[in-house]
């Protein structure tokens, strides 16, 4: 049952890709407009997902819940990060961000709420606020080794991290948020998949069949894809969560390939952009195998 709803999301997934490879090739989607979508994409649709998960009744159990996802996503990621450094180090800089960091954003949340739910949403936030905050601090000392690049403001102007903020104020102060915000939030928040996938599209497009065959490449996605996924469920295993949809849910976020942000960063500091937008696409095609087979395992084992 589990890989039939992550197969059918997959395909959905694909068919919206499909639609965006369309509009770049037929010139209705330009590299501004690319652009244009990846700003509205980071800085409203994914806070607003964010946002809209936390405006839910506050109770102790579920302060217990956020708390436990939180400490889960915080252990994924610290070990994704350790494995990265340990396989590339910063001689190869693209390939230690591209391993490290996952799309739980953009795939991570479609994929849970389809498995788990609209609960899962709830669940998965504190992965996509980590991973945010993870990638604008030691992700940009990995692509420039600059230091400075840890710092409180940068951590402060981060989109995602001031909505997860806004968002845990809201559900642990209880105030009542009125039903046109919800609303209005829902619908931007509903924009989230077509607009990833359209954008992941119109990655594709630009990116020649050939490149899609760089053994260098192969390597790290599968080390992001399969042996990262299974030292994190094995970390899962091994501690005493309670909560097996919890568990599920930060795993699946850590299953899922190369965060579409490396294009971005590579582009900024002129890294090897071309290659970052092959572990991408090389990534995100090999997942459809992956992703249900390790969903598969993980049912079993947490």
């Amino acid at each position: 049952m589990l890989i039939l709803i992550l197969l059918k999301q997959i395909a959905i997934m694909a068919l919206l890709v499909a639609v965006g490879l369309l509009l770049s090739r037929k010139g209705f989607l330009s590299a501004q407009g690319t652009k244009d979508l990846g700003a509205i994409l980071l800085r409203v649709v994914i806070p607003c997902v964010i946002v809209k998960s936390y405006i839910t009744e506050f109770s102790r159990e579920r302060l217990l819940e956020l708390a436990l996802s939180a400490g889960l996503a915080l252990v994924g990621f610290i070990l994704a990060m350790a494995a990265a450094y340990l396989a590339y180090g910063k001689r190869r800089r693209i390939e230690n961000f591209a391993a490290a960091f996952c799309n739980a954003g953009f795939i991570g949340i479609p994929l849970v709420q389809a498995v788990i739910g609209e609960e899962g949403v709830f669940y998965v936030a504190a992965s996509v606020a980590l991973l945010n905050l993870f990638q604008w601090t030691y992700g940009v000392y990995i692509m420039t080794d600059r230091k400075d690049a840890i710092s409180g403001r940068t951590i402060a102007k981060n989109p995602v991290v001031i909505a997860i903020v806004i968002g845990v104020v809201l559900f642990v102060s209880r105030v009542p948020v009125p039903g046109i915000v919800t609303s209005t939030l829902g619908y931007i928040a509903g924009m989230n998949t077509p607009v990833a996938m359209i954008l992941m599209g119109t990655y594709m497009a630009k990116l020649p069949l050939r490149k899609l065959l760089d053994r260098r490449a192969y390597g790290c996605v599968l080390f992001r894809l399969v042996i990262i996924p299974v030292v994190i469920l094995l970390a899962f295993w091994a501690l005493p969560v309670q909560s097996a949809d919890i568990a599920m849910a930060a795993f699946l976020a850590a299953a899922t390939p190369v965060g579409v942000n490396i294009c971005v960063f590579a582009q900024q500091y002129d890294c090897d952009y071309e290659f970052s937008v092959v572990t991408v696409c090389l990534s995100t095609l090999l997942s459809i195998v992956t992703i249900p087979l390790l969903a598969s395992l993980a049912q079993m084992v947490l």
